[in-house]
């Protein structure tokens, strides 16, 4: 048993069930060593923990019933493939990110703050409050 297994804990009716992970802070997930993943990854990573780790072992699984078969590869099989013409331009577009990351200076959390909204004019009609303010586990809105 971890050290911290008691943060993700708390007792109902005389018994332990676990916390909703909605309600914890990315803090508590880590102090229990999770990490952010997507889910896709997170399927993944539990195939392999069911296979002893051994990637040569998930192609392989014969629990054809369980949920997360299809997505054992880290795939999902129910999406589309990509035509030539949108597979070049995400390929363009992540070139880009990785040269405008590389000459980009790095602002420091007061930078930002500081610097408001970086001259980022919200269109009129925009209320604030119509932006999602509550974040879920795999960092989008909910």
């Amino acid at each position: 048993m971890k050290r911290n297994h008691h943060i993700a804990l708390e007792l109902r009716d005389g018994f332990d069930v676990g916390r909703d992970p909605r309600a914890m802070s990315a803090d508590e997930l880590q102090q229990l060593g999770h990490t952010r993943v997507s889910p896709l990854r997170a399927l993944r990573l539990k195939c392999l923990d069911y296979c002893n780790d051994s990637a040569q072992e998930v192609p392989l699984c014969t629990a054809v019933d369980c949920p997360s078969w299809p997505f054992r590869m880290g795939r999902n099989p129910w999406r589309d493939p990509l035509g030539d013409a949108e597979r070049a331009r995400r390929a363009a577009m992540m070139d880009r990110n990785r040269v405008s990351a590389a000459t980009e200076p790095v602002k420091s959390h007061g930078q930002i703050d500081a610097s408001g909204l970086d001259g980022v004019r919200v269109p009129e009609g925009n209320a604030a409050e119509s932006f999602p303010t509550e974040m879920d586990d795999t960092g989008g809105a909910s």
